[in-house]
């Protein structure tokens, strides 16, 4: 798009350039009023384009650069002004953000370490956090691995100390990953539950259970011993006789 205001002149020309390469012109007085000029990978929709924007199709990553439009008033003053303007084209992931956490349930006071990762793209993928449904504010940490053929990658990892005692005892974990205001796609959630810090209790275990749990072994034992003993001694009046 090219906005711009002639404060009551006439339009002479609007003129698009890429890296200052001429390709696109309109000019209202003249037939054709439009008029495209041939660069490599440069395909413009005339129908759809005019004095205010030019439309490209087929539009592939090379076609990331800087753009100027150039605005020049007609006679007799023939005032001219340009501006540029870069233009990325994204090549989006082709599957969500992935997140993964080091522990399945937690007990206050534990440190809590999540990853999430965002496939290939161009550019990076930018990773926000949510917690419980409420995004983490401030979050900055995203790593990005690149790739030779230039697409990259996005890592971030988010670090949680757990409070205990908490009003809701679960943590759900999820993130969302966008490029510009063009791609957005989240991750599946993760589901942290809070556990008891006691085993005993957690496993429902009672002192008088865990009591007879340990003393059943020695009881045994000693019925063994009687046991034996009784047997020893038929056997050595046995032997008497």
């Amino acid at each position: 798009m090219c906005t711009y205001e002639l404060e009551g002149a006439q339009l002479y020309s609007i003129r698009w350039y890429r890296n200052m390469i001429e390709f696109y012109r309109y000019v209202p007085k003249e037939s054709p009023a439009t008029k495209v000029f041939p660069v490599a990978e440069i395909k413009v929709d005339v129908a759809a384009s005019d004095q205010n924007r030019v439309v490209l199709t087929e539009v592939d990553r090379t076609l990331t650069g800087e753009y100027q439009c150039e605005v020049s008033a007609d006679a007799p003053l023939f005032h001219t002004d340009i501006k540029a303007a870069e233009m990325v084209v994204v090549e989006p992931p082709l599957l969500s953000p992935n997140v993964t956490a080091d522990r399945v349930s937690y007990v206050g006071g534990d440190h809590i370490r999540v990853n999430c990762s965002s496939p290939p793209s161009l550019p990076a993928a930018n990773i926000t956090w949510f917690v419980n449904e409420q995004m983490v504010p401030g979050f900055t940490a995203n790593h990005v691995f690149n790739f030779s053929n230039g697409f990259a990658s996005s890592l971030a990892t988010l670090e949680l100390e757990a409070t205990a005692l908490s009003p809701v005892p679960t943590l759900m974990i999820r993130c969302e990953a966008s490029i510009f205001d063009i791609w957005k796609a989240t991750s599946h959630t993760i589901v942290l539950r809070e556990r008891s810090a006691n085993p005993a209790s957690a496993l429902g275990r009672s002192f008088t259970g865990a009591a007879t749990v340990t003393c059943l072994p020695t009881i045994v034992m000693l019925l063994l011993q009687i046991l034996l003993q009784f047997l020893m001694q038929n056997y050595t009046e046995t032997s008497i006789r």
